[in-house]
């Protein structure tokens, strides 16, 4: 049986190559596909501030709704060696990235563990991951909080955001 998840997909900095953000993570996106992760679905591009608010550069956003033959574990692991391959470094938090690939949800299930937590624990408070998966499911449910996605849309009003007009 596959498995339905989603994953967030930014960046606000060139890779080390010199892709800007969205070719990087366009690139990235492409490399699911070798690890046998079907996109389903893609939403838009959107722009944000950092947060938290910062003087990094703007944040581009969208979501992927996915399936595999994978584990969320498994699908964690992936998209951690994605994230290697295309430049990702962690020194701190919230730093700038030239790709930040996140498991928001998975098959609507409840995980926490050192490594995983699922849903996302703050993705129902970033307009930037609620947005673009209005667009593709807005009928998601927060499995964990049982609240659909136009609740949080509507308690998240302060983050400036814009869908661009590009693929």
């Amino acid at each position: 049986m596959k498995n339905k998840f989603v994953i967030a997909v930014g960046s606000n900095i060139n890779s080390p190559e010199g892709f800007e953000p969205i070719k990087n993570c366009n690139k990235a996106i492409n490399e699911l596909s070798r690890f046998n992760i079907n996109i389903i679905q893609k939403s838009s591009w959107y722009v944000s501030e950092p947060l938290p608010k910062s003087s990094q550069p703007k944040f581009y956003n969208s979501v992927l709704l996915c399936n595999a033959n994978h584990s969320a574990n498994k699908v964690l692991k992936i998209i951690q060696i994605i994230e290697q391959k295309f430049g990702r470094v962690r020194v701190f938090k919230n730093m700038p990235r030239c790709i930040d690939l996140d498991i928001i949800s998975f098959n609507g299930n409840i995980k926490k563990s050192l490594l995983l937590t699922i849903p996302h624990p703050r993705m129902h408070q970033r307009k930037f991951v609620l947005l673009p998966l209005f667009e593709i499911d807005s009928h998601w449910l927060h499995p964990l909080l049982k609240k659909n996605i136009n609740y949080f849309l509507e308690k998240v009003k302060y983050q400036r955001i814009k869908k661009l007009k590009i693929d």
